[in-house]
Formats: structure tokens, C-alpha cells, sequence
């Protein structure tokens, strides 16, 4: 496949298989590997197939049901795309075993990377300033600056 045409599935993804789509397991299941490695924010282990990341990513949602993404840049060469999105919502369900905060959270520069084999995303790198997060949060102190 092109460039331009893994860079379409990424960007369906973006869309239609995240957060507040009520549809997105469909588009999960149209456009993701049955055998998915998902590589979450530097964690020791990737997260492996598309049942375990669908609960991974329901679990997610459910800390910010009203989570917004913002695509700011996408890059797409070979088989592989990236883009960096801008993330906002608010804190009123339970995210990562941290009850809700009520908190409105926007956090820039998020990073997402696929890369793409026969129209289906094969492997999945995200990163994301965890520390930001916990911080507007409130659940992790913000240091002084003096």
C-alpha cells in the first residue's frame, strides 16, 4: 500500500476507532490486526491483540468520556504514520485506578505511530506526558518554581 493510503487508514482511525465514537470496536475491527502490539507510553510490556487493547482503550475512555482529539501533524512514509494530536477532556470517571477528579485535562503533543501491513495497523507506539496528566489531575504535586 501508499503512503497516502496507509496515512487515510491512520487518520480513519484517529476518527472513527477513538474515543467518544460510539462506534469505535467496528472500526477497531476493520482496520487493526487481530494480532496488534500496542506499545503504551514507554510501559515495560506492549499490549498484545485486539481484544486485550479494545478493553485497554474502553478502560481509557471511561476516565474521560468526553475526550477530544485534535490532529495537529501527520507524517506518512512507507509503512508506517505518525501524527501528534492535541488531547482534552474531563476527569469524571475512573483512569488508571485514579477515582474521578472532576478536572478538565488538555495535554499537547501526544504521539501516535502505526505501522501499517496490508490495509490493517500491525504495531502501535503511543506516548504521552503521563506526569502532565496526573498533574492537572491533581493527583501528582506540581514542584515550586522559586
Amino acid at each position: 500500500m501508499s503512503s497516502e493510503q496507509n496515512k487515510a487508514i491512520a487518520l480513519r482511525f484517529a476518527t472513527q476507532g477513538w474515543g467518544t465514537n460510539p462506534n469505535w470496536e467496528k472500526a477497531w475491527d476493520e482496520l487493526i490486526s487481530p494480532d496488534i502490539v500496542h506499545y503504551f507510553c514507554s510501559w515495560a510490556e506492549p499490549i498484545r491483540g485486539i481484544e486485550t487493547n479494545k478493553k485497554f482503550e474502553a478502560s481509557l475512555f471511561q476516565g474521560f468520556p468526553d475526550i477530544q482529539q485534535i490532529i495537529e501533524d501527520v507524517i506518512a512514509q512507507a509503512d508506517k504514520v505518525m501524527y501528534r494530536s492535541t488531547l482534552k477532556g474531563t476527569h469524571t470517571g475512573m483512569f488508571m485506578e485514579i477515582p474521578p477528579t472532576g478536572k478538565v485535562v488538555t495535554v499537547n503533543g501526544s504521539f501516535t505511530l502505526f505501522r501499517i501491513s496490508e490495509g490493517k495497523i500491525v504495531e502501535w507506539w503511543y506516548e504521552l506526558n503521563l506526569l502532565e496528566v496526573m498533574q492537572q489531575m491533581e493527583v501528582i504535586a506540581k514542584p515550586a518554581l522559586k
